[in-house]
């Protein structure tokens, strides 16, 4: 994994933007010269970074053709073996279907003319591409466009999204000129046709199985086991996360049950329910637990902590794990199987089919709602995150709602997470196999009824049935979800997070950054000075819409 950039053209109006091309080998030079690839044609050039986590080749070039991929293996446990499979299929679309994982693949066809980008079924690294006068800009770092000679234009409707949701909908990016590739995609592009975007996987198809829930389990089981030991390829020992939550418990009980030696880091706070579980686990599992106690679990994710206390602090036991740069993740199960963020009143106004009932319950739910105190023009900006988000429901009109809902959540709110730390992923240099975003898992829960998904039902009786060691020790559990049998006498994450305020320094840091941004004129300034002294002077909590103006700057 890292990063694929480049420019190509197809046209006769000379190579006028080809100093994107120099701009962007600047930007690689960066990099160590071992790591990085890089293919020239009369049409342009296509740039790869790759600091092999996985220690598999990454990069096939012959006289007619370059492919390259970032990101998990797609079909099987070889990522060298997979770009020759890709390269020679007679349907891209067809082999597509059957990738599995985190992936990237770009490839460039020198004989036929033409460039080829796809993601993974849930876009969770995608490209980002921008349409030149001459040609097309491309790359799996939104990051590199802001160091080139672009005037990048905010996108206020994608910041409002980010603000509010944590994530933009639809091909939404911060700038209006740059589009980000929606899940399952493919783009061609070349002189005849100019650029086409279809989708190679169709998620609704396979929301329409129905299955019985017996079926699933088992099912879900096989699939889950199934992308573990093709992920796990040879190695012997391994790296992973382990909280006080289910899906990381998971991950490791698998690992555990396939035979594999374990390191495992738990990022936490002192006398938190987080800590107490992770170590109940790992005491009753005789598993080797490191614990690195922080302060604000959400300050920074887990991705940058162990890039910094795992590699960079050249750890003594970091030369023993068969693959050191790649740890095993449980991002995504409590949302693909446990429906984390399907409420009541979504289901209920899911059930009634009334998608503004619903979208106004999930906008309650996840207190999504721009501060007029803090952002210029926020009634308009709020109505138009309304109106967006009920253009992001169109193409699952084929389901009921109900289960577009589950479905809408997989192709937004997952389909962004790894947003943030795919754009890191420079900085941390680290990998990591993440299970639960396999489609072959995740269309188990898609095909039994909601009602069996939501608040962690089918999750808890998956377990039960197949990991029934995985509940034996105490688990952190969501509010308003299943609870865990066993009683837990420390305070949750949530309660942690809601007692964090921001210290002096880090939010003077954040107003001085703001009082200079000059991209967008969105946030009252006056207004958002005033919040910032009412806070230091503890006369209120105005952190939630600190927040807000935070994110409306990040990009």
């Amino acid at each position: 994994m890292a990063v694929i950039a480049g420019y190509i053209q197809f046209n006769e109006l000379g190579k006028t933007e080809f100093h994107y091309i120099n701009q962007l080998a600047d930007v690689f030079n960066r990099y160590k010269k071992a790591d990085v690839q890089r293919f020239d044609c009369d049409n342009g050039a296509i740039f790869h970074y790759d600091f092999d986590a996985y220690q598999q080749a990454s990069w096939l070039q012959t006289e007619s053709q370059i492919a390259t991929l970032i990101g998990h293996p797609l079909l099987s446990s070889s990522r060298s073996d997979d770009l020759k499979a890709m390269a020679n299929t007679a349907s891209l679309n067809t082999c597509l279907q059957q990738c599995e994982g985190v992936f990237s693949f770009c490839q460039f066809n020198s004989q036929l003319g033409s460039l080829v980008l796809a993601t993974d079924p849930l876009g969770l690294k995608p490209f980002y591409t921008l349409k030149t006068a001459q040609g097309l800009l491309f790359s799996t770092n939104l990051g590199i466009f802001k160091q080139l000679s672009i005037e990048l234009e905010s996108d206020a409707e994608a910041l409002t999204e980010l603000a509010v949701l944590g994530y933009p909908l639809l091909d939404h990016t911060p700038y209006k000129n740059i589009k980000c590739s929606y899940p399952g995609e493919i783009l061609r592009f070349d002189a005849s046709h100019g650029v086409v975007k279809q989708r190679y996987f169709d998620w609704v198809a396979l929301a329409k199985q129905n299955r019985e829930v017996t079926d699933a389990i088992e099912g879900v089981t096989q699939a889950f086991r199934s992308v573990v030991t093709k992920a796990m390829h040879t190695d012997k020992k391994v790296l992973s996360t382990l909280s006080g939550g289910l899906d990381s418990r998971l991950i490791n009980c698998e690992l555990l049950r396939q035979g594999v030696e374990l390191k495992s880091f738990n990022f936490s706070q002192s006398d938190s329910q987080d800590l107490y579980c992770a170590k109940q686990y790992a005491s009753q599992n005789a598993l080797k637990l490191e614990v690195v106690q922080v302060r604000d679990t959400q300050k920074l994710s887990v991705e940058q902590r162990l890039g910094k206390y795992w590699r960079k602090a050249h750890h003594n036991e970091y030369k023993t794990v068969s693959r050191p740069q790649i740890s095993w993740s449980g991002n995504g199960g409590s949302v693909g199987l446990g429906a984390v963020f399907y409420g009541d009143a979504i289901y209920e106004a899911a059930k009634e089919n009334n998608l503004d009932k619903l979208i106004q319950a999930y906008l309650d739910q996840q207190y999504a709602y721009l501060p007029k105190s803090v952002v210029h023009n926020a009634s308009m900006l709020q109505q138009k995150l309304i109106d967006n988000l009920k253009l992001s429901f169109k193409p699952l009109a084929e389901l009921p709602l109900e289960k577009a809902f589950q479905l809408f959540l997989l192709l937004n709110d997952q389909h962004h997470h790894l947003s943030i730390p795919n754009e890191q992923v420079c900085e941390f240099k680290m990998e990591f196999f993440h299970p639960f975003y396999s489609w072959k898992v995740l269309q188990y829960p898609l095909a039994v009824p909601v009602e069996y998904v939501r608040k962690h039902r089918f999750y808890q009786r998956w377990l039960k049935t197949s990991y029934p060691r995985a509940m034996l020790a105490p688990w952190q559990a969501y509010p308003g979800h299943m609870p865990c049998p066993i009683k837990v006498n420390y305070q949750s994450q949530w309660q942690f997070n809601n007692n964090n305020l921001m210290r002096f320094g880090e939010l003077f840091k954040l107003w001085y950054e703001i009082m200079r941004f000059d991209r967008h004129q969105l946030i009252k300034r006056s207004h958002f000075t005033a919040l910032c002294l009412l806070q230091l002077a503890h006369l209120k909590n105005a952190q939630p819409n600190i927040r807000i103006a935070q994110r409306f700057c990040q990009w």
